[in-house]
């Protein structure tokens, strides 16, 4: 084995790309022919992408290369060399990666990719380079090591011999370097950030004075210790024997072992611990060790290892030396007592004896001592047994001579100091504690706060609205225990509701204008048409003018309950009426009934819309919008042929796009049967969205539970603002008067007028 080969890989998966290190395993007969060949590289962007580049770029070498014919053949042809072999197969490789980059749609950004393959053939090295991977040569000098980066000193020559069977290279990797590795010589190809973390020196250090493998270790450790966040990999290769095959020997001074090695990292790390520590500070460490002198010096019989003989084993000796004494025909004694006691036995009348150990020997006596306490325990709350304990108390007190007496009174007197004060102390800090996470709580919310206005400030609404979702899981974690903590929870509850309603664009509006009394008409629609408002209760419209004068009632016959109303933009309003529709004239005040073609109501009708002469209405069990044609409506198709999203639709709005109000406020925007324009995001706070109208710029959204009416860009979707009526005491329908920017917003009770 020429060679001796350790990889180094760290933090690997902390990066945000993908990253590896490949060195072959090939069986004997293929290491003996063609060597070892390694990739290490790391590929930016998508750690899913990154794996499948260098996945690829290891099997396909590692298939290009063990499986050329050409590698039985290379003593048979004259001329033919590993180099030759390893750049035919990065040849295929670089022009397999490309097939493959663009039949998996991949595309390499190449200031973030550095990529290393080569292969080493007994003390011959080849390899390709793409990136800033550093490749770094470490050779013997007379007086030390030194450190090169190979690349910068490689020579862009071809040798004249061999430069016709050289493949063009093209593609990832374009040239390859070959040459010899010195006798006994490192090499180490690296990524770009472990040079700047491990200087020149340290490095030859650890290589060159440890196996490969425990230098990758060593290097590992270091790295660790650095940074735990910046990934690391790398490949060490140590030349093992020379060009003839023999094995280089080391001279032993200079090689370290990973013992010696450790040892002496263990003894810098002390040295560093004792330089670094703080003076005045008190080492416990120092103290037990100056204790544990102390006691040997004192006890050396206690010193661990030189045991105490116990009784057994004093005893198993005597008896073994009476045999031998027997054996030789001399008297046989036994120990006596006197021997006995001299060696720390216990006696027969000591607590430590066997026989004396109750507990261990019969555990059903712990049992009986536990009922015995138990039964005994009523008589604790006997006066009796109190007066007896406290006159105990006294005669043992006045036994004590004068001074005993003060002394132990005055332990007692500490003994309850110190408890008092460790108790204030301890509940001291548990007041502090808490009095600490409140001010940290306030101190994050009221940076959630600040940020909210920053993001407001750059017209960030969406990071806004993130940061006020943060802040107010945070505020519903305050606690409010106190008067002070009450206090600082209504001003930030102050601040954050005005940040709320800057993000959400809510405006409070208190000054509608009461434009008509419509008390007791039980209107529920109201349209504006023609300068006119109408309003639709059961099976009459009301023609609804802005003078003093009452509402017209227009009976419309065949009507039973006429619901959502829309004006065609010409003289007429038509309305729902279950499966009909009924055609209001705004002229001469008469209505018309109209059927629905194919009405279902397992089809789950909401909302219509016109357009052109023609009526739209969505079906949410369908997901589908039918377009009904001709003058009475009679002719249904479907408007699109896919589905559309249109479950949980509440009404539409149609200019040429139609717009799908759904119930939470969010609008899907279809425009010429084509896909999905743009979606909106529900309106916050939630809402339970009914109507929808627009102008040529903007929608307006009523939630009437809420009694707010939002207003959509029709562009892109965004809020613009969201008006609510505190005032109203209802509110149930609106329209919408385009050329005057009026809003005329039905109640219970009347009309009113807002202005924007």
């Amino acid at each position: 084995m020429y060679n001796k080969i350790a990889q180094i890989i760290l933090n690997s998966g902390k990066a945000s790309g993908a990253s590896g290190v490949f060195v072959a395993q090939p069986d004997s007969l293929k290491e003996s022919l063609a060597g070892k060949i390694f990739v290490l590289g790391e590929v930016g962007g998508k750690k899913t992408e990154g794996e499948k580049i260098i996945n690829f770029i290891i099997s396909d070498l590692n298939d290009n290369y063990y499986n050329d014919e050409k590698i039985l053949l290379r003593g048979r042809i004259e001329g033919l060399k590993i180099e030759n072999i390893f750049e035919a197969a990065l040849a295929k490789m670089n022009k397999n990666l490309g097939e493959f980059l663009v039949s998996q749609k991949i595309k390499i950004n190449p200031a973030a990719t550095n990529v290393i393959v080569g292969v080493v053939y007994e003390n011959k090295l080849h390899f390709a380079s793409f990136g800033k991977n550093r490749a770094l040569l470490i050779y013997r000098r007379s007086d030390g090591y030194e450190i090169i980066n190979v690349e910068n000193s490689a020579e862009n020559s071809v040798d004249k011999n061999t430069e016709e069977h050289l493949p063009k290279l093209n593609g990832l990797f374009s040239s390859v370097i070959s040459g010899e590795i010195p006798l006994g010589s490192y090499f180490i190809f690296t990524s770009e950030s472990l040079p700047e973390y491990l200087s020149g020196r340290e490095m030859v250090e650890i290589v060159t004075k440890l196996p490969p493998i425990v230098a990758a270790e060593q290097i590992k450790n270091t790295l660790a210790k650095m940074n735990n966040y910046v990934p690391f990999f790398g490949i060490i290769i140590k030349n093992t024997t020379d060009s003839v095959g023999q094995e280089i020997k080391e001279p032993v001074e200079e090689v370290l072992s990973a013992h010696t090695s450790i040892s002496s990292l263990n003894s810098t790390e002390q040295r560093t611990e004792q330089m670094l520590a703080p003076a005045g500070i008190i080492s416990f460490k120092k103290i037990s060790n100056s204790i544990q002198a102390t006691v040997k010096k004192l006890f050396p019989k206690s010193i661990p290892g030189n045991k105490k003989p116990t009784r057994a084993s004093v005893l198993s000796s005597a008896d073994s030396s009476s045999n031998q004494n027997s054996t030789l025909g001399q008297s046989s004694t036994r120990f006596e007592p006197e021997k006995i006691n001299k060696l720390n036995l216990p006696s027969s009348n000591s607590f430590s004896s066997p026989k004396k150990i109750r507990l261990k020997q019969t555990s059903y006596r712990f049992i009986y001592n536990i009922s015995k306490l138990f039964k005994a325990s009523p008589a604790l709350v006997k006066p009796s047994f109190w007066s007896g304990l406290f006159l105990f108390i006294s005669g043992w007190l006045k036994k004590l001579n004068k001074k005993n007496r003060l002394l132990f009174v005055g332990l007692i007197v500490i003994a309850i100091v110190l408890t008092l004060s460790i108790s204030l102390t301890r509940i001291n800090s548990n007041r502090q504690k808490v009095i600490d996470d409140f001010n940290a709580l306030v101190a994050q919310i009221e940076e959630k706060e600040t940020l909210i206005d920053s993001h407001l400030i750059y017209n960030d609404e969406e990071g806004a609205a993130k940061v006020l979702v943060d802040a107010q899981a945070l505020i519903a974690t305050l606690p409010k225990e106190n008067k002070t903590q009450e206090e600082t929870y209504n001003r930030l509850m102050e601040k954050l509701s005005a940040l709320e309603i800057k993000v959400k664009k809510i405006i409070k509006i208190n000054n509608t204008e009461k434009i008509k009394d419509l008390t007791g008409l039980n209107v529920s629609t109201l349209t504006f048409a023609s300068g006119k408002l109408y309003g639709s209760a059961g099976t009459s419209v009301y023609s609804i003018t802005f003078d003093t004068l009452a509402p017209v009632e227009n009976k419309i016959e065949g009507a039973v309950n006429m619901g959502i109303a829309k004006h065609d933009g010409k003289d007429a309003i038509y309305y729902r009426d279950g499966g009909k529709i009924v055609k209001f004239n705004i002229k001469d005040g008469k209505g018309s009934t109209l059927i629905i073609k194919d009405y279902n109501e397992a089809d789950d009708y909401s909302g219509f819309g016109l357009y052109s002469g023609n009526l739209y209405q969505a079906s949410r069990s369908n997901n589908q919008i039918y377009k009904y044609s001709s003058s009475n409506f009679s002719v249904r198709a479907n408007w699109r042929k896919e589905a559309v999203s249109v479950a949980a639709a509440k009404d539409l709005f149609i200019d040429g796009s139609i717009y799908v109000l759904n119930s939470d406020g969010s609008l899907n925007k279809y425009h010429a049967k084509l896909s999905n324009e743009y979606t909106s995001r529900p309106l916050d706070p939630a809402v339970s969205a009914s109507k929808i109208l627009g102008d040529t710029k903007q929608l307006y959204i009523l939630d009437t539970a809420s009694k707010r009416i939002a207003i959509i860009a029709k562009e892109d979707g965004h809020l613009m603002n969201q008006y609510v009526f505190d005032s109203l005491s209802d509110l149930k329908d609106f329209t919408l008067d385009e050329t005057g920017k009026i809003i005329y917003l039905l109640s219970s009770d009347g009309v009113y007028k807002f202005a924007f």
